[in-house]
């Protein structure tokens, strides 16, 4: 990857993991390779001025796209399936409504680049089979919707 932060490389003091709005930040904990050579996650959280933090989950990929002049923020998640092995899902958290919204649709490797009118923009496998990604959160499947805790 030539590009910086990317699914292999991001940090918490990178600039993109800040809220436009400057109100909140993603933070991640504990980041390790999936596989030997592959992306990273770990323990992800949103985490406001007043130190309040709020757990998104445990094996979140990065780097994050937050979308312009709103609190909401997307991210790949790794899951595994019984089929295709681990695969990536996006979710959404809205920090207005309090929400984490788990889409249904599965990706390979996920780098995502802009978020923006409900528009996440992206690519899916950078390094190989590079397919463009424009993922509508108001058409996708959504697969669940919880509380943000």
């Amino acid at each position: 990857m030539d590009s910086y932060p990317n699914p292999w490389d991001f940090h918490n003091t990178d600039k993109k993991l800040t809220a436009y709005t400057g109100e909140f930040k993603v933070e991640y904990y504990n980041l390790n390779e999936i596989a030997m050579g592959a992306p990273i996650g770990g323990e992800c959280y949103i985490v406001n001025k007043e130190n309040g933090k709020y757990k998104i989950g445990d094996c979140i990929a990065g780097p994050p796209v937050w979308e312009t002049n709103t609190n909401r923020v997307a991210v790949p998640t790794w899951t595994r399936t019984l089929l295709k092995g681990t695969m990536q899902k996006i979710i959404l958290t809205d920090l207005d409504k309090m929400t984490l919204t788990t889409f249904s649709e599965i990706f390979d490797v996920l780098d995502l680049s802009s978020f923006d009118k409900n528009l996440i923009h992206g690519y899916d496998s950078p390094i190989y089979k590079k397919r463009i990604v424009a993922f509508d959160i108001k058409k996708a499947k959504v697969e669940k919707v919880t509380e943000l805790k």
